[in-house]
């Protein structure tokens, strides 16, 4: 199931990633809780999400830039110590009662700067630490990593959100920063290819140029992209939908967002059993078609119980496209670009704000379940659109592609 692990180097990087992964889901159930708990206010919850998402898209294309030229380890290290330090801090000021929404507001604008150097990094790690015929298999276990997080992170932080208090899921956060940290300290990676020099800004723009001359890439971007926009933001809602819709508390949150995580480790699990499956192109449109549909689902559900049983779908849905999405760029993209377009890839994190903040602001005046209604019927229409358009994403098979073709000016179908 997970002939990657047989690689010393990825094994090491996996259990970084366990540690870096857990930390960042606890922080959004603590978070979240704090802020309703400071505020009441689903818009502030947004605008906490729209200062992360900021630096993502601001500084997501350096972030690429020094993904290729750079030590990538050392990247990653450094961004996770900070994070650690961040947390502890945090955790002190709650500890202390001097905690404000303007401390989570920075503390958002820094957490979203790392990940846009940390991310872009980390991903890019990931090829050239296995062979290319493990790399659709290790991509499949990053997934699952980040969908086993969603288990574990959520469900520990309402467990101790309700039996010890938020200072105290940050204190948690910070020793799932170091754990991560000492396994990077770790892995050993391999000898960069000496390329040509030049600019930051020629650097950027070559990232940009190559995806957008290549149909089947920027499809994929779109794709990536519309989720982000309208679906995965009403995440962050989701503490409000169970506080004030199902009449929940932390530990029904953390449940909640565990019954995400179960569904996307199912899911994970299955696209990393089958990771030499051909029809991939098939499969990404498929799972965001259901997650759309999901949605519009879940905006009519007011038991706990049935909430639960959809956002256990949603999470096997949105697993599944998200690892298709992340393993078709990596088996296109050639080498000297990977940081770069993973890194454009993370932008498309960083656009949710746009689908985010009027989101909020109908959750606010109309209720939550409209606001999840109108992001699930945008996330069809986008499930819908992009292969209309490219039609070559229905019959994609990345694994039969050469990356080094692809990125021939001419090869852009």
């Amino acid at each position: 199931m997970a002939p990657a692990l047989a690689y010393k180097q990825y094994s090491r990087l996996w259990q970084a990633n366990v540690g870096s992964q857990v930390a960042f889901w606890m922080q959004q159930v603590a978070q979240a809780w704090l802020v309703l708990e400071l505020t009441g206010s689903e818009f502030t919850l947004a605008l906490l999400a729209f200062f992360r998402s900021v630096p993502m898209l601001l500084l997501s294309p350096l972030g690429g830039v020094l993904a290729d030229r750079l030590d990538r380890r050392r990247l990653v290290l450094v961004a996770q110590l900070i994070l650690a330090g961040l947390m502890l801090t945090i955790g002190i000021l709650v500890a202390t009662n001097r905690v404000h929404v303007a401390h989570l507001a920075v503390s958002s604008l820094i957490v979203g700067t790392m990940f846009a150097v940390n991310v872009p990094a980390r991903t890019a790690l990931v090829a050239g630490l296995v062979p290319r015929q493990h790399l659709a298999n290790a991509i499949g276990l990053h997934s699952a990593t980040l969908n086993s997080a969603r288990i574990f992170g959520p469900a520990v932080a309402g467990l101790v959100l309700g039996a010890v208090g938020i200072a105290a899921s940050y204190f948690a956060q910070v020793g799932g920063y170091l754990w991560s940290s000492l396994n990077m300290l770790r892995v050993v990676p391999p000898p960069r290819t000496s390329r040509p020099r030049s600019s930051t800004w020629a650097d950027m723009r070559g990232g940009f140029a190559y995806v957008a001359r290549t149909r089947i890439m920027f499809a994929l971007m779109l794709l990536a992209l519309g989720p982000s926009l309208f679906g995965m933001p009403l995440m962050i809602l989701l503490p409000a939908f169970v506080r004030k819709d199902l009449a929940g508390g932390p530990e029904a949150v953390g449940f909640l967002m565990g019954a995400l995580g179960v569904g996307a480790l199912v899911g994970s699990a299955l696209v990393v059993t089958f990771s030499r499956f051909r029809d991939k192109g098939r499969a990404l449109v498929a799972a965001i078609l259901t997650y759309g549909a999901l949605l519009i689902l879940l905006s009519f559900t007011r038991s706990f119980a049935a909430a639960a049983a959809v956002v256990v779908c949603m999470g096997f849905s949105q697993s599944v496209y998200m690892s298709v999405n992340q393993m078709a760029l990596q088996l296109l993209v050639p080498d000297a670009l990977r940081g770069r377009v993973m890194a454009l890839r993370m932008m498309t994190f960083g656009l949710s704000p746009i689908g985010l903040l009027p989101l909020s602001v109908v959750a606010e005046n109309q209720g939550n379940p409209t606001a999840i209604l109108l992001g699930g019927l945008a996330t069809l229409a986008v499930g819908i659109g992009v292969p209309l358009w490219v039609r070559d994403i229905w019959r994609l098979r990345p694994d039969e592609i050469n990356p080094d073709g692809l990125a021939a000016p001419r090869s852009a179908t």
